[in-house]
């Protein structure tokens, strides 16, 4: 009897630390929520339809800032041709988008300037700076 007890307490005394650790472990870790928005067909269809929508004011609004940066005659020549170019740019882009929804990539988008800040209308500032 006094040896089966020996044996008893000599496996709890080895036993313990394993399951102690085993109690202490956390759970596995549950899959983390995705941060940031989550992109669709949704997201890219509508990226593309707004686009579209956009497109033709690219050219008043490249023609502003080339305006306001520079002088009001090559704002209005130079800055509406550029914005002419950004206009149909977006245009495609836009359509691009709106064809291809279906097919990923969804969170790359073509055009990544926002309305009137178009590498165009940065050279036609570039190229005729205000103290011409």
């Amino acid at each position: 009897m006094k040896r089966a007890l020996v044996v008893a307490v000599l496996l709890f005394a080895v036993a313990a630390p394993l399951l102690a650790q085993e109690a202490a472990a956390p759970p596995p870790a549950q899959p983390a929520e995705e941060e940031g928005p989550r992109f669709t067909i949704i997201t890219k269809l509508v990226r593309g339809i707004g686009n579209i929508i956009k497109a033709p004011f690219e050219i008043p609004v490249t023609a502003y800032h080339v305006a306001a940066d520079t002088d009001v005659f090559i704002g209005a020549s130079v800055g509406a041709a550029a914005g002419a170019a950004a206009g149909v740019e977006r245009l495609g882009c836009g359509v691009m988008d709106v064809v291809t929804f279906l097919f990923p990539p969804y969170d790359r988008p073509l055009i990544t300037y926002s309305l009137g800040k178009s590498p165009t209308g940065a050279a036609a500032i570039n190229t005729f700076p205000r103290e011409l």
